[in-house]
């Protein structure tokens, strides 16, 4: 029940904060905090890239502490060899909750590669704790990228949860915490390569002790920690890429994301301010006055790392010093809601996060409504012709397309045909929904084989 709760809230603030894009805006990518200085407004100019049509008609000032204004980065094309992954946290220990939102995440993957670039590949990167078989029939491998050629394909990596680092699990540099999941890996004998797990503890750039333990200690119940972590911990196995998206579970890659490349620039929208501002002085972070940053990110593997980690010091902070122990075990239930809420700490983390990093000049950041999380209950066909649409988001709503209503059985394949020539978002969730159902694991692998050799 904890978790359902703490889901409607981040779907709530999610429908009022909207997401972001995130992109390097310099080659200062330092992790030092700085004291307030005097910020400078600087102008997003980077072009869009090919076929990429925004519905933002001008960027939107960031506030950043360089007198210089940046370069002008350089236009991605259709012929460019571009790298992108989809990267999500998957609790394999919910799988009956979470396995069908997988499912018709990966169909839409699949979808969205028939319209990509032939020079471009899109992986799907799965971070969980186990290879279960149901990953071996999606054609799931355990390996990293080695080169651009590669087709687009589900890359699974072994991750330790939070609330698993017990000291048994740790102990001897996390030496016995894969064994279950190699075990499994064993008995598929055509899985020959080197084994990933993560955390890497001899990489000390992803991996800090120290910090792990607080996590263990302070956030283990918090339902939505690995989701940030394994985007810190984990980028040693996506670093290669261009772009990633950090995305939940429960959405839909839309068409329109086959040919969009970020401009340099960072979408967000607005919630609670002046408590946070209060917050980074008292953590000694730099503040831009940015506020309303959503879940969704779009942008380079680095940037997602530095926010990352970042946020995961915001969120130590601000469970151990900003919130009471009734509060952080949801003792008051949704008393402060929307005031100031443990449920969304995920979201105040990361709001310290941003303004640090866009403050300090490591990050560039503008306001968006149009492009990541739309809904999947749009009924209208005006975005057709805007082509903005990246991804679409399941909210809260008995409206169609409910995943509470899909789950429950209540969509079923005679709808497919009444679906299938629309064109609308609903149209669209309803259908990837539905074929993701109705379809054997198999069937969606050999369709991506298809797809992705065939590009």
């Amino acid at each position: 029940m904890r978790r359902n709760t703490f889901k409607f809230l981040l779907s709530a603030i999610g429908l009022s904060v909207g997401c972001i894009l995130i992109v390097s805006i310099t080659n200062n990518l330092g992790g030092a905090r700085s004291d307030k200085k005097n910020f400078k407004k600087v102008e997003c100019d980077c072009p869009q890239t090919i076929n990429a049509k925004s519905s933002i008609s001008s960027s939107i000032s960031a506030t950043i502490q360089s007198q210089n204004k940046p370069t002008k980065c350089t236009e991605v094309k259709n012929t460019s060899a571009v790298q992108r992954a989809i990267v999500i946290f998957y609790p394999y220990h919910q799988s009956e909750y979470f396995f069908p939102e997988v499912r018709w995440l990966y169909r839409s993957w699949v979808e969205m590669l028939r319209s990509q670039p032939t020079t471009w590949r899109t992986d799907f990167v799965i971070f969980t704790y186990n290879f279960s078989t149901e990953f071996r029939s999606l054609g799931c491998v355990n390996r990293i990228r080695q080169n651009k050629e590669e087709p687009s394909i589900c890359r699974l990596f072994l991750y330790v949860p939070i609330q698993y680092r017990t000291k048994d699990i740790i102990n001897n540099n996390f030496e016995k915490a894969f064994d279950n999941a190699q075990r499994v890996m064993a008995s598929y004998k055509d899985m020959k390569d080197p084994f990933i797990g993560v955390p890497l503890v001899t990489d000390t750039e992803t991996f800090d002790a120290k910090r792990s333990e607080s996590l263990y200690t302070n956030l283990r119940a918090y339902g939505y920690v690995d989701s940030i972590n394994t985007i810190y911990e984990g980028y040693w196995t996506f670093k290669m890429y261009d772009f990633i998206l950090r995305t939940d579970i429960d959405v839909f890659i839309y068409r329109h994301f086959a040919n969009y490349i970020p401009q340099n620039c960072t979408l967000i929208t607005d919630f609670n301010r002046r408590k946070l501002k209060r917050i980074a002085h008292d953590m000694g972070f730099a503040h831009a006055g940015i506020s309303g940053m959503g879940s969704t990110w779009y942008g380079s593997p680095y940037d997602g790392y530095l926010v990352a980690s970042e946020t995961l010091n915001g969120m130590l902070w601000l469970a151990q010093y900003e919130f009471a122990t009734p509060e952080r075990e949801s003792k008051l239930g949704t008393l402060m809601w929307p005031e100031w809420h443990y449920g969304v700490l995920l979201l105040y983390g990361q709001h310290l996060a941003l303004n640090h990093l866009a403050a300090t000049n490591q990050i560039r950041i503008v306001i968006g409504h149009s492009l990541l999380d739309q809904s999947t209950t749009d009924k209208s066909t005006q975005y057709i012709s805007q082509g903005t649409r990246l991804n679409l988001h399941c909210w809260h709503t008995n409206e169609r397309f409910s995943k509470f209503a899909f789950k429950l059985g209540q969509y079923n394949r005679s709808e497919l045909e009444l679906y299938r020539d629309d064109k609308t978002a609903q149209a669209y969730a309803m259908r990837m929904a539905l074929e993701s159902k109705y379809m054997t694991l198999d069937e969606m692998a050999a369709l991506l084989r298809n797809i992705s050799t065939s590009s």
